[in-house]
């Protein structure tokens, strides 16, 4: 759990994961620089399968690499110290694991909530749309960006890590998408899919975030990067999204620009914008 100055949240998510009815964890706290009471918050919860571990503002990716090169387990789990984990998410994760022998990566569905706020006000919050879902996704379902994935809830072996596959820090947005291709080019025949929702995600907008920042340009960023570190990839061979998503972005900073958009921010909550701040 990379967290950063969430005193005043975190402890949300530490408690889904106490609450978890498969008691055999360890929770690695890395707090990436905070300067409010996060250590103290964090030590002071009297469980010592909880550890806490500072390290110099370096980013979530940083972070995370820094936890999992501490942590004890066969399995690494992901949560971000905004989000929350179902109580069962463990239990039905190991019982799905431990029934396909070579599973190497692991995703559960996840539900997401987008958030929109001001000044740490609350302003909207919308349940992300309901996807059809079957059983039969497949790492190759990832690569098409036909079924999109989050860090929350992902699970991996630790001979992942140990082979060198780590969270990229320079990309700016969806490093948890180019971290499962990595792992799903390294182990195409490891991967698995929990069709059940197993955390909340919180997509929080206008606070403080990395995608709440985020703006137009580093999802072109992102996109330009993650595609050209896998574009030889055989799993991305055939793919048809790279163009079309690559234009449609560089369309909306074009749109920004001019005063047709708004921030990236407040972009899922356009209605509620114009209404707030008129027409730019």
């Amino acid at each position: 759990m990379p967290t950063f100055n969430r005193a005043y949240i975190i402890t949300t998510a530490i408690q889904s994961v106490l609450a978890q009815t498969d008691p055999d964890w360890e929770l690695i706290v890395v707090d990436d620089g905070s300067s409010d009471n996060s250590r103290q918050l964090v030590n002071g919860i009297d469980d010592p399968r909880i550890r806490y571990i500072f390290q110099q503002n370096s980013g979530a990716a940083k972070a995370r690499n820094h936890g999992v090169q501490q942590a004890n387990g066969h399995w690494i789990a992901y949560l971000d110290s905004d989000n929350e984990l179902l109580p069962h998410y463990l239990a039905v994760m190991h019982k799905h694991i431990s029934e396909r022998p070579g599973t190497v990566f692991a995703l559960p569905r996840t539900h997401r909530i987008l958030e929109q706020y001001h000044n740490g006000k609350l302003l909207q919050s919308i349940p992300d749309k309901i996807d059809i879902i079957t059983d039969s996704i497949t790492i190759h379902d990832i690569f098409m960006r036909t079924f999109h994935a989050d860090t929350n809830g992902l699970m991996h072996h630790r001979t992942v890590y140990d082979e060198g596959i780590l969270w990229d820090p320079t990309i700016p947005v969806m490093e948890d998408w180019e971290l499962l291709l990595s792992i799903g080019t390294k182990h195409p025949d490891g991967f698995l899919f929990v069709n059940e929702v197993l955390c909340t995600y919180y997509q929080r907008f206008g606070g403080d975030g990395v995608r709440s920042k985020s703006t137009y340009l580093d999802n072109i960023k992102a996109f330009q990067q993650i595609y050209e570190k896998h574009k030889d990839d055989p799993l991305m061979q055939g793919q048809t999204w790279y163009a079309p998503t690559l234009k449609r972005w560089q369309q909306r900073q074009r749109d920004y620009e001019a005063g047709k958009l708004p921030p990236y921010s407040h972009f899922y909550f356009q209605q509620t914008h114009m209404a707030t701040h008129g027409r730019h």
